[in-house]
């Protein structure tokens, strides 16, 4: 900076007849250099990274149960699962069901398929106190959109909304994948088995992974 300075003063007294204070000279080296550093600090601040948000699986309140769960698209195979999984205020596993239906929905339409089979099978089994995760935003915000959605996915919605007055205590939230992946796993696997397949013991896909999540 002090170099520039220097050249500048000399072209203003070779050019233009100026001849400028040393001490000026000397001011403005400096202002330049603390405008420079400070443009590369907020360039550098710009171009960090933001830092990645990790959520891990957290088990329910007592006397609550957590269902987790998720959806995955077969395109290949023109189908999609439906995984779920039900655990206890210590993260002990309680059950877990899959099931796949043919024909390749959009995303969010799978998912709230999975929420709609959730309600279903949680009532079947006699449970009041439920706290649901998916993963899918689009399908925990519309639990409490009513608007008047005429596509197939504001259809299960309504009809998920229908079935949830039955069930006043449910809980309906959204989590990140990494603390729905048991579900996601189970979904994946889904196809592996039959249309509709109830676990009373820990199926082998996930076994690690609650043993992780317990800890």
């Amino acid at each position: 900076m002090m170099l520039w300075c220097l050249w500048r003063r000399r072209n203003d007294k070779v050019w233009d007849g100026e001849t400028k204070d040393e001490r000026l000279v000397v001011q403005l080296a400096r202002e330049l250099l603390s405008q420079w550093c400070t443009v590369r600090d907020k360039n550098e601040q710009q171009q960090q990274p933001l830092p990645c948000i990790q959520q891990e699986w957290q088990p329910p309140e007592p006397d609550y149960i957590k269902c987790n769960v998720d959806a995955a698209l077969f395109r290949q195979e023109r189908a999609f699962g439906i995984g779920m999984c039900l655990r206890n205020s210590q993260g002990h596993f309680i059950k877990a069901l899959t099931k796949w239906y043919n024909g390749i929905p959009p995303a969010q339409e799978a998912e709230a398929t999975g929420l709609r089979d959730a309600n279903l099978w949680l009532g079947h089994l006699g449970l009041s106190k439920v706290h649901i995760e998916l993963d899918c935003k689009l399908v925990v915000d519309g639990i409490v959109d009513s608007s008047n959605n005429q596509s197939e996915f504001g259809n299960i919605m309504a009809n998920c909304r229908a079935l949830l007055q039955h069930f006043p205590n449910f809980k309906i939230s959204f989590v990140r994948r990494q603390a729905n992946y048991v579900a996601h796993s189970l979904a994946r696997e889904s196809q592996l088995h039959t249309r509709h397949q109830v676990f009373d013991l820990i199926p082998p896909c996930i076994t690690t992974i609650l043993m992780n999540e317990i800890r």
